[in-house]
């Protein structure tokens, strides 16, 4: 499904949370560095602070070093081990007052189908599962670890001032 842009402008204006996965979104199978994740992801949460925003992991995978180092970032919330990530989600957003389209969900694989329909904008990279791409807004190019950050606040900002 494909928005219009009018449409993905009202949506935009509902985000209050940005969530990805791990695995294939926010680390690329062939681009392991994780320190340049970690760096972009405290850069990108200092961004979305300051503007009254939050952002997350949620992902299957089960706790390591990097996930420990995720979740000490500021305003970073991380969730692992999580094969529902629809009441993984549902948790967070109940715990701060906010709805299911208040959510921008990044997800390739199927196991993220369900939040992905569920969120208020749903996103994949190009790289993602066919049956993945069927069910989202749209998707985005990713190149390295942590790009999809940046494409994100770019693609939002362009958006909201459109």
């Amino acid at each position: 499904m494909i928005l219009s842009t009018k449409n993905i402008k009202d949506k935009i204006k509902n985000i209050k949370i940005f969530l990805f996965d791990l695995d294939g979104v926010l680390i690329l199978r062939k681009d392991r560095n994780e320190e340049e994740l970690l760096g972009c992801m405290r850069e990108f949460t200092q961004k979305l602070k300051s503007d009254n925003y939050y952002a997350g992991v949620i992902t299957a995978r089960t706790d390591d070093s990097l996930t420990e180092k995720l979740a000490t970032i500021d305003n970073c919330v991380v969730v692992t081990a999580s094969f529902n990530k629809v009441g993984s989600v549902e948790k967070i957003i109940k715990n701060w007052n906010l709805e299911f389209s208040n959510v921008l969900y990044i997800g390739d694989d199927m196991l993220d189908i369900p939040l992905l329909q569920k969120a208020g904008i749903a996103i994949a990279p190009s790289s993602a599962r066919r049956e993945v791409k069927r069910v989202v807004d749209f998707t985005v190019d990713i190149t390295v670890n942590g790009s999809v950050l940046q494409s994100v606040l770019e693609m939002v900002g362009r958006l909201a001032h459109e």
